[in-house]
């Protein structure tokens, strides 16, 4: 019996593993169950909603985003290295963006 070294091990790991970004054939079956099941009752699930409290409503639609919104993350700029004319560049199209969208 041969034995491996360990580049042999990592080698035959990587080449049994799936590519980066290939979906998980269980979670895409999951979903595409969970998908139906929803699409199958959503007037019942509409309905049950409807007879929450209004603030339970408000938790169940928020909940719901969650599945369909993608969640925002804070974004963290480093302007330490700009020079001053860079910062009030950007300073500027920031408020012409905030103004445009208003």
């Amino acid at each position: 019996m041969d034995l491996l070294t360990t580049y042999e091990v990592r080698e035959r790991t990587r080449k049994r593993r799936r590519k980066s970004g290939t979906p998980n054939k269980t979670t895409a079956d999951i979903k595409a169950r969970i998908k139906a099941l929803i699409d199958d009752n959503f007037d019942s699930i509409v309905d049950s909603i409807e007879l929450l409290e209004p603030k339970d409503q408000v938790a169940a639609y928020l909940k719901f985003l969650e599945y369909i919104l993608p969640k925002q993350r804070e974004t963290k700029i480093d302007i330490s290295s700009l020079s001053d004319e860079e910062v009030d560049s950007l300073l500027e199209k920031a408020m012409e963006k905030m103004d445009n969208e208003e």
